[in-house]
């Protein structure tokens, strides 16, 4: 059984592989889709094989699981009072945020230690839930897997993470626009059984990067309340805005304008430039004790800007560095990582350092990032305007500022293009921005624990990659 062949050249750019026809008869689906018979999940399904003749056990991965499920479809009544709903792909994001639903059962509502996978679209992304998840609503799009209360939930979640999981849960997937797979397909998967001492290793280390990323959200949460009560601001958004039209006026965010508000920050006729939230939190700012500098003040930042289009050479992780991609921003752990050949002329000029600030400026504007020692030295596309905080402007602070409403509203008004939107190539529009500069021992109360919260997320993907390929090279050894 398994892979005769695997060719990949320029002549021809994807992958083959000759199998025998037994295989067809042995699977259980009786599939006849290539990926289901792909290089890597023929390779793992030898290794188990041999695994199985050399008497350790493998055993079905439902086994050491009370349930794993998804809830039906419903339809959502979105209330400001209503219960936090985190969409498949929220569920992976360093900052929980979602929308808030009314009406939502209790089969939506998750618990600590679960493990979550993305059923569809993005299929097989794996979370391992902590205390920060308690009680908050997720959507149908992603199976919930609830381990038996005496399971060692580190180690399972390491393995569907790992080389060996992942390729089992491909396999399984199908659907043409939408890929899915079913919790039968998770619950059915092979999972090999290490030594106890294995194990318990590899489940401490898992454990003990999941503690420093609920360490690391809680940390971002602190600094957040830290924020507003410091700088006396009132936490915002659109029920504070009198929109034309009432309740009405609130959904399709109508509003009027006098001819005196036009053309004050900008010579714009888009609506976009005049939202009514981005003025109410200028006015807020102006109001308040402390001095308001533009993003582009000396004072504030050494530096900002967005470097040129560049054309991106991919190569394997072992002759290239890390690229981080506008989708990246936002996540607790880096997926899909590409890496870009380290040749590339003028590669220095996308390469990023510590305490750097990111901010995407096209496609989803906004997302902020704050780079960390485990990102120094990457490169990060074109598609991220970069911020050079300057000495005297703590960098933690400046990211939860423009994290917050009064820095992303002002964003909002910068954003102009159709079909794809930007905030300037060069990066000069977001040097308008207005930052309150209180003083610098409040700034660095609250920017340290960002920072901190930063090195702490980043150190548990360092922790978790360590187990991961600790249980990866077990499992190679273990089957020569």
């Amino acid at each position: 059984m398994g892979a005769k062949r695997i060719m990949m050249t320029h002549d021809y750019p994807f992958k083959w592989v000759v199998i025998d026809s037994s295989l067809l008869d042995k699977d259980e689906e009786k599939r006849m889709n290539a990926s289901s018979y792909s290089i890597e999940s023929l390779q793992v399904l030898q290794t188990l094989e041999t695994l199985r003749k050399k008497k350790i056990p493998v055993v079905s991965f439902g086994e050491f699981c009370d349930k794993i499920f998804y809830p039906p479809r419903f339809k959502r009544t979105y209330a400001n009072d209503g219960t936090l709903f985190l969409s498949s792909k929220d569920i992976l994001n360093f900052v929980l945020t979602g929308k808030k639903v009314k009406n939502v059962g209790q089969d939506y509502l998750v618990k600590r230690n679960w493990i979550l996978v993305t059923r569809s679209g993005s299929v097989g992304r794996v979370i391992l839930t902590n205390k920060n998840f308690d009680d908050l609503g997720v959507s149908e799009h992603v199976i919930r897997v609830i381990p038996q209360k005496q399971s060692p939930v580190g180690y399972l979640y390491a393995y569907l993470s790992s080389s060996f999981g992942q390729p089992l849960l491909n396999r399984k997937i199908f659907g043409g626009v939408v890929k899915e797979i079913e919790p039968s397909h998770i619950s059915n998967i092979p999972l090999p059984l290490l030594p106890e001492t294995d194990i318990n290793e590899i489940d401490k280390k898992l454990l003990e990067a999941h503690k420093l990323r609920e360490e690391a959200q809680e940390l971002l949460l602190k600094a957040e309340k830290m924020f507003y009560k410091e700088l006396g601001l009132p936490l915002l958004n659109d029920n504070a805005i009198d929109y034309f039209g009432d309740e009405n006026g609130k959904v399709v965010k109508a509003f009027t304008l006098t001819s005196n508000d036009l053309f004050t920050t900008q010579i714009r006729l888009n609506a976009y430039s005049y939202l009514p939230i981005s003025r109410y939190a200028r006015k807020i700012l102006a109001d308040k004790k402390f001095e308001l500098k533009k993003l582009g003040d000396p004072e504030v930042t050494q530096k900002v800007f967005t470097p040129p289009r560049f054309k991106r050479i991919y190569v394997s992780s072992k002759k290239g560095i890390p690229l981080l991609q506008g989708s990246h921003i936002p996540m607790l752990k880096y997926f899909d990582i590409k890496y870009l050949w380290d040749k590339i002329k003028n590669l220095n000029k996308y390469i990023i350092k510590r305490n750097w600030i990111l901010i995407t400026c096209s496609g989803t504007i906004g997302r902020v990032f704050l780079v960390s020692k485990f990102c120094e030295g990457w490169a990060a596309t074109n598609h991220m305007t970069r911020i050079i905080p300057s000495g005297k402007t703590n960098a933690g602070y400046l990211t939860i500022f423009l994290q917050s409403p009064f820095g992303f509203s002002q964003l909002q008004t910068l954003v102009y293009g159709g079909v794809v939107e930007e905030i300037g190539e060069a990066g000069e529009l977001l040097k308008e921005i207005l930052v309150p500069t209180p003083s610098n021992s409040t700034q660095n109360e609250i920017g340290n624990l960002v920072m901190e919260a930063y090195e702490k997320k980043d150190q548990a993907n360092i922790i978790e990659n360590e187990a991961i390929k600790t249980l990866e090279e077990k499992l190679a050894e273990a089957a020569k």
